[in-house]
């Protein structure tokens, strides 16, 4: 419903800012990143999401269009709200988060609170295929992720989950394997792992 706002920020505090746009004070939660780079009695421009629980309506705000993406695709994974949202936001910059997903380590995303080890793993697992499409660019520099696994790689990832592997301990492993021999086939990557 909303993109942004645009306005004075007049009151803010670690989790949140009030902006004035048109006559109207806007209350927004916003990470403490978010906060950080807002100061009172200057303008701003804060990406915007409506987050409506049970009928009560709450606005959210973040200083960059990636960080909002990002929060979007954190509060579709179940279990996730925005509460969690914001800590993990707040607790590491877009590309930490970023990186951390890609290399499904579950145990950086468990340091925030309220982020148990199912939720972590779920949050690995859901968003893996999507944050490197989200625009986390900075001052118009692309984020810098985790270097791309090549598809073989990955496959041989999925194919250790299915034996009872974690989502961070097949990734590691899969990943020490490709240094060794980054030409190998996904087949001589799962034996390379499985022998140790």
């Amino acid at each position: 419903m909303y993109d942004h706002i645009v306005g004075e920020v007049i009151d803010k505090r670690p989790a949140r800012v009030v902006v004035r746009a048109g006559g109207v004070g806007f209350e927004l939660e916003v990470p403490t990143s978010t906060s950080a780079q807002v100061g009172v009695g200057g303008e701003h421009r804060l990406f915007t999401i409506l987050h409506v629980v049970d009928g009560s309506p709450t606005l959210l705000g973040f200083a960059e269009r990636g960080d909002r993406e990002l929060a979007r695709r954190l509060m579709s994974v179940s279990g996730v709200g925005k509460a969690v949202t914001l800590a993990v936001l707040s607790t590491y910059s877009p590309h930490e988060i970023a990186g951390a997903i890609l290399r499904g380590d579950a145990m950086t995303l468990q340091r925030v609170k309220g982020v148990g080890a199912k939720t972590a793993e779920r949050i690995c697992l859901e968003l893996r295929d999507h944050v490197a499409k989200l625009d986390l660019a900075v001052d118009g520099v692309a984020a810098p992720v985790a270097e791309a696994m090549p598809p073989q790689g990955e496959d041989a990832v999925a194919g250790l989950m299915t034996l009872g592997y974690s989502a961070k301990e097949a990734r590691s492993k899969v990943e020490k394997a490709c240094k060794r021999t980054p030409e190998a086939s996904t087949e001589e990557l799962l034996r390379s792992v499985l022998r140790g």
